[in-house]
């Protein structure tokens, strides 16, 4: 059966995700919900979707919702240049409201993916209005980050695409690199660093980091779309992962909810937490400063302060 997934975002996005759907010819009809002046810029690309034996593409500025298994988010503004995150948000929820709860009043029941900016925000604030499974809403979070990250110890170690195991947590603009739970082969990374017969040290390890930091991963729209293509796969072509996305969690100390990246399962059903995710001590500290900054974020959205008016 090919699932029914609708997108909203800004075309380059959406273009980009749509080329590498033809490519790998995804087991999805992709539904671009568009305004009434949009869907001739696409029809080039469903052209070419004709193509495919498995993928389906439509443009459509009333897409049936209730039919859908999945709807994708994407930024529904342009970002600031000048990367104020709270900004961004300011201008995004109105028309975040609106979409989502146009998608939930025509029937919609399935899984919600985050693919924008402060999804770590947006996924609670989804979650509180819309009713859905915390199972069923997942953002993209540090995913991108944690792919490269393995991609680049991969290469320093030529090492196979199954040997490393490295994990980016906290949200896309504010995350830490989790070294003590990172692996390669059998052995947590930390311990490499001392081993004479391996050109592994802190100056790789400090290169690696300083490029998962740089500011112009988190608004890569490549490395957010093969993120996005690696969960539709999970969803939908059976090839489930543990992997760093958002996922709403609740803090211990007050029963806050908050959106996180830390390492679940995803797949067909959505997402599930295998275990409690066990950081250092540092890390821990770092996470929880995060969260709280998450927090804040939530509670002014609460308090109205990120309204259009306020």
């Amino acid at each position: 059966m090919i699932n029914t997934v609708i997108i909203r975002g800004l075309f380059e996005f959406v273009q980009q995700l749509i080329l590498v759907a033809i490519a790998k010819d995804l087991p999805v009809k992709l539904v671009v919900a568009t305004g009434a002046d949009e869907a001739p810029r696409y029809q080039a690309l469903v052209t070419a979707s004709l193509t495919c034996r498995q993928f389906t593409l439509a443009a459509q500025a009333k897409p049936d919702y209730s039919q859908a298994d999945s709807l994708i988010i994407g930024n529904l503004v342009p970002l600031a240049s000048d990367r104020d995150a709270s900004g961004d948000l300011k201008a995004t929820l109105p028309l975040f409201r609106t979409f989502v709860n146009d998608a939930m009043g025509a029937g919609f029941n399935g899984k919600i993916i985050l693919a924008g900016s402060n999804d770590a925000v947006l996924s609670v604030l989804v979650a509180r209005f819309s009713g859905i499974d915390h199972s069923k809403v997942v953002g993209l979070g540090t995913l991108p980050q944690s792919r490269l990250l393995e991609q680049l110890l991969r290469q320093q170690l030529s090492v196979g695409p199954a040997d490393v195991r490295a994990f980016v947590v906290g949200t896309a603009a504010a995350h830490l690199i989790s070294w003590s739970r990172s692996y390669i082969g059998p052995a947590p990374v930390m311990t490499y660093l001392a081993n004479q017969d391996i050109s592994f040290g802190m100056d790789e390890m400090s290169a690696a980091t300083e490029q998962i930091d740089d500011p112009t991963i988190v608004t890569n729209q490549t490395l957010s779309v093969l993120a996005l293509v690696q969960v539709l796969n999970a969803f939908y072509a059976q090839t489930p992962f543990i992997g760093t996305v958002t996922n709403i969690q609740t803090l211990v100390d007050d029963d806050q909810l908050v959106g996180l990246s830390s390492p679940v399962l995803i797949s067909a059903n959505g997402i599930k937490r295998m275990a409690d995710m066990v950081l250092s001590d540092d890390e821990q500290k770092e996470y929880a400063e995060i969260a709280g900054q998450v927090c804040e974020e939530l509670d002014r959205v609460t308090a109205g302060e990120l309204d259009e008016d306020a």
